[in-house]
C-alpha cells in the first residue's frame, strides 16, 4: 500500500477498504473468517485468552489490512450477560488481538456452536462516501459508520 492510499483512508478520510462476509463453501484462500475455529496461533497454551473470570469465544479474524503477515483476531466474552454489562470504551470486554498470520485451528477451542463460518472477501477500495450508502461487514479508513450514534458510546473513545 503506497503513502498516498494511506494518507487517503487515514489522514484525510476520503477512500477506504471494505469487507465482506461470504458462505464458507470452499478452503480457498481468503482475507479471513467470521464463525469457525480460532486461528492456530491460540492454540497454545489453550487458556491465552480467557481471563480469570471470563471465558472467551472466538467471532472473527482478519488480515492486517496495512500488514500483510499479521492478523487481527477478535474474541467476546462467552457470558452475553458480561459482554452487555462491559461494552462501552474503556471498559469493554471484547479483546482484539493482533498476531502473526495463522491458519484455522483443528481444535475447537474458542469456537462458538451459535455462529456460522463464513469467509471474509478480500478489501475492496471504495470512496467513503459510496461507502455510506452500502452495507459491508468490516471498514478499515475512511470515516466510522457507527452503529450507535449516541455520544456516550464514543465521547471517551474520542
Amino acid at each position: 500500500m503506497t503513502t498516498d492510499n494511506l494518507r487517503k483512508l487515514l489522514a484525510e478520510r476520503t477512500d477506504c477498504m471494505l469487507y465482506y462476509a461470504e458462505p464458507a463453501v470452499s478452503d480457498e484462500l481468503h482475507a479471513g473468517w467470521i464463525g469457525g475455529n480460532a486461528p492456530a496461533f491460540f492454540d497454545e497454551p489453550s487458556d491465552l485468552i480467557h481471563d480469570s473470570d471470563l471465558t472467551y469465544l472466538f467471532y472473527l479474524t482478519l488480515v492486517h489490512p496495512f500488514q500483510a503477515e499479521r492478523m487481527i483476531s477478535i474474541f467476546i466474552p462467552e457470558d452475553y450477560e458480561a459482554y452487555l454489562k462491559n461494552n462501552i470504551y474503556p471498559n469493554c470486554s471484547i479483546k482484539v488481538v493482533e498476531h502473526p498470520i495463522s491458519t484455522e485451528s483443528a481444535k475447537a477451542t474458542y469456537t462458538s456452536t451459535g455462529l456460522n463460518k463464513h469467509h471474509i472477501t478480500a478489501g475492496e477500495s471504495s470512496t467513503d462516501d459510496q461507502s455510506m450508502d452500502q452495507p459491508f461487514l468490516i471498514k478499515a479508513g475512511g470515516t466510522p459508520r457507527l452503529i450507535q450514534k449516541e455520544a456516550y458510546y464514543f465521547t471517551k473513545l474520542q
